[in-house]
């Protein structure tokens, strides 16, 4: 299954917004991130056992094996 390494939102619902922000997966403080859930939610899974939830109109995902 992939797993998602990258994940892009904007806080508008273009991506051309200015309010566009990027999440990576880099082991140290992003941990996971989820695809989104039956609401449409993506969850972040951060490093301190934190995690922020994410609903936006544009959202952008890279994924991998």
């Amino acid at each position: 299954m992939d797993k998602i390494f990258c994940f892009e939102y904007s806080t508008g619902a273009k991506a051309l917004d200015d309010g566009v922000y990027e999440y990576k997966v880099d082991g140290k403080k992003i941990i996971k991130i989820d695809f989104p859930d039956n609401n449409g939610f993506v969850a972040i899974h951060k490093k301190n056992n934190e995690t922020e939830y994410i609903k936006s109109d544009y959202m952008k995902f890279c994924t991998r094996k």
